[in-house]
């Protein structure tokens, strides 16, 4: 949703008991007499509230600001969907009138689908979202009784936090629904955050960002992360997220829980790597949290601390093997297996009274185990034999990607090379890392 909504809102007559039954009997007013703005003040002066002329034209102002009310040739007249509400008195007309026209409502329904929050966690999140507003407590505060006048949240028991109705996780649920598709995104392409963020919603500066408005939660990794201690890294096809938190132990809570439940929650998971040039992201693909774990790590500081890291795994990437074990698939056999080539062994299933174990893999899994393959124990970096035996008993080296994803590579058999950790460093960390990588490319392109 495009960013060109006003931010404030103004109240209505009635506090937050009563403010759409006024709301409701005012355009019933309205659209029985079509009344000036004479008549429109005396009618409010005797049924609501109402008491100064400053604070009728602010309230009275609002709702013509969000489509509810229009005012022609001196007169008032409620628009299609204010007749609609003072007809029906249906609450969810006012919520989408409010969405379309002032902006932070769906980032409070997000921020309490995740936990109840206090008006100042609320207060937080809504300037990490739109951190060019000031948003004072009043600002906020409006916010919040438009939402609970509406009963889509209330005060918990403990009277401090807010916490979702279930009306308000329909609007929420309704709201995410009403949305374009990304079948369009292309990985390795690049695209502007900006852009992504005013087309599919979400905030423009975390790294996790889930989108209120749709079913969406776009990751975003690149090497300004690791000052505050975040290491992101692709194992094969499998990426590990670092979660959010720069100081102390990282928790499950907001965007972490929002990796972790995002499967459950009904949100694809988009992952971007940000570039050089502000703004500016390329497309990794989508993927699905499939698992996590706790590292130590530095937080901002250099203090070590835990941090929570996700296992997350391309959609549509797994495979199914008769056994157990890759390493006992022939090389001819996983190559095609990691390139998705074939979906049976290829061979005839004997016919017993049990059917054959089938073990799924992920692709990545059939990719690494074909490296390997092919290496046979010698680094196909410096032709030397692997430096040491791995806890699994084998020689241990390295997969290396020779295209990375974020340039468009693939996890396939043809884009990877297995080393010696020493060349793998070389590759990724020397200061001739990219020649390296291109003589490893020749060598393979060559059949060395």
């Amino acid at each position: 949703m495009a960013e060109h909504r006003r931010m404030t809102t103004d109240r209505f007559f009635g506090g937050v008991a009563k403010r759409l039954e006024n709301l409701q009997s005012m355009l019933t007013f309205v659209a029985e007499t079509t009344p000036d703005k004479s008549a429109l003040r005396n009618w409010l002066t005797s049924n609501t509230a109402a008491e100064s002329d400053s604070t009728i034209t602010t309230y009275v102002g609002f709702q013509r600001s969000i489509g509810l009310l229009t005012l022609q040739d001196a007169q008032y007249q409620p628009t299609a969907r204010g007749a609609a509400f003072a007809e029906t008195g249906d609450p969810e007309l006012v919520f989408e009138a409010l969405l379309e026209n002032v902006a932070g409502f769906e980032t409070i329904l997000e921020t309490l689908d995740a936990q109840p929050a206090t008006a100042t966690e609320i207060q937080t999140a809504l300037r990490e979202a739109y951190p060019e507003y000031q948003l004072p407590e009043a600002v906020v505060g409006r916010h919040l009784e438009w939402l609970r006048a509406l009963g889509a949240i209330e005060q918990t028991q403990q009277s401090d936090h807010y916490e979702l109705t279930p009306f308000g996780t329909q609007l929420l649920r309704e709201t995410i629904d009403q949305t374009p598709t990304l079948d369009e995104l292309e990985i390795g392409s690049t695209y502007d955050r900006v852009d992504l963020h005013d087309t599919y919603g979400g905030t423009r500066y975390r790294g996790i960002a889930p989108s209120a408005e749709q079913p969406y939660l776009f990751l975003f990794t690149g090497d300004s992360g690791t000052e505050h201690g975040y290491k992101d890294e692709f194992r094969g096809d499998t990426f590990i997220y670092t979660g959010e938190g720069r100081t102390g132990d990282m928790e499950m809570t907001g965007g972490n829980k929002a990796i972790r439940d995002h499967q459950e929650d009904g949100r694809e998971l988009h992952l971007f790597e940000n570039n050089n040039a502000a703004w500016s992201v390329t497309y990794l693909g989508q993927f699905e949290c499939v698992d996590w774990f706790e590292e130590q790590l530095p937080d901002t500081d250099g203090n070590r601390r835990r941090a929570i890291r996700f296992k997350l795994e391309p959609v549509e990437n797994t495979i199914e093997v008769t056994g157990t074990d890759l390493d006992e698939i022939e090389t001819e056999e996983l190559y095609e297996r990691a390139t998705g080539a074939t979906t049976s062994t290829g061979e005839t299933t004997p016919q017993t009274t049990t059917e054959s174990t089938r073990t799924s893999y992920t692709r990545s899994e059939a990719v690494r185990a074909y490296a390997l393959h092919v290496a046979e124990g010698v680094c196909q970096g410096c032709g030397n034999e692997a430096p040491f035996l791995g806890t699994d008993g084998e020689p241990f080296l390295e997969v290396h990607h020779l295209y990375r994803r974020s340039d468009g590579g693939p996890d396939h058999p043809d884009n990877v090379v297995a080393l010696c950790p020493n060349c793998h460093r070389r590759v990724h960390h020397g200061d001739n890392g990219d020649k390296f990588n291109q003589e490893l490319i020749s060598r393979t392109d060559s059949g060395v």
